[in-house]
């Protein structure tokens, strides 16, 4: 995959930065299959405090969507849903997302397998959660005699992630200031997607799901210059088809 770099206009244009690819797949490191009946799309916001991954799977009239940000990096509060399509394209904050997404994404009829696999904290590192999972924590403990109560430390628990190992290809925004194509699979799903079992989340998780999104989104909303040079520079995919 060859570089690509859609700047805004130079009031915004963003300074180059390079992006840490040592949790990332090159095309030589996975093996890839068709994407078959299922449709593959990602929304990936790169920033070094609150970076975030909006990834959809398509099937028939169902939809799989997983939000990991900086609250998740740890696999422990990984938000996931799978909703009838015409639900998600009800939900203006959702039908946004996706609507990019769908133009953004390189490898729509195809999906990697990563043999080695990626943990979800490399995939959204940040300049505060580098160390975080080392260290000690407190607990309280008995004063010898006096009853009284003493804090000492321990060593923290290991936190325990899954590793994800399917992955896709999809264009980064950066900081909402440019557009890039990267040289590496960059999104990756938290199941398999030919063995997952796309059933219908009951109508408490999907509303729960959405109460949850549209909070969040309204501190992270697409702005109408990147929204306008996605539709300008990736209209042509024609990869946005309503059935």
């Amino acid at each position: 995959m060859t570089d690509m770099s859609y700047n805004l206009p130079e009031s915004v244009a963003a300074t180059t930065e390079s992006t840490a690819t040592e949790s990332t797949a090159t095309a030589m490191d996975c093996v890839e299959h068709s994407a078959g009946e299922l449709e593959f799309s990602a929304y990936h916001f790169h920033h070094n405090r609150v970076p975030f991954y909006i990834l959809f799977i398509r099937k028939g009239n169902m939809i799989y969507i997983e939000k990991i940000d900086e609250h998740s990096h740890r696999n422990k509060y990984v938000k996931d849903v799978v909703m009838p399509f015409e639900v998600m394209e009800s939900n203006a904050s959702l039908k946004k997302y996706y609507d990019m997404a769908v133009m953004l994404v390189n490898t729509d009829k195809t999906i990697y397998y990563d043999p080695i696999g990626v943990d979800s904290k490399l995939l959204i590192s940040t300049y505060d959660t580098d160390s975080e999972d080392e260290g000690f924590e407190e607990e309280d403990s008995e004063g010898e005699g006096d009853g009284e109560i003493k804090k000492k430390k321990k060593p923290k628990p290991k936190v325990k992630r899954s590793v994800r190992y399917w992955c896709i290809n999809s264009d980064i925004v950066w900081k909402n200031m440019r557009l890039s194509t990267p040289d590496y699979y960059n999104c990756y799903y938290n199941i398999n997607p030919f063995t997952y079992e796309y059933k219908i989340s009951t109508d408490r998780t999907i509303n729960t799901f959405i109460s949850h999104f549209d909070a969040w989104a309204k501190y992270s909303n697409i702005p109408q210059m990147i929204e306008d040079t996605i539709t300008a520079n990736y209209k042509y995919y024609l990869r946005l088809v309503r059935s």
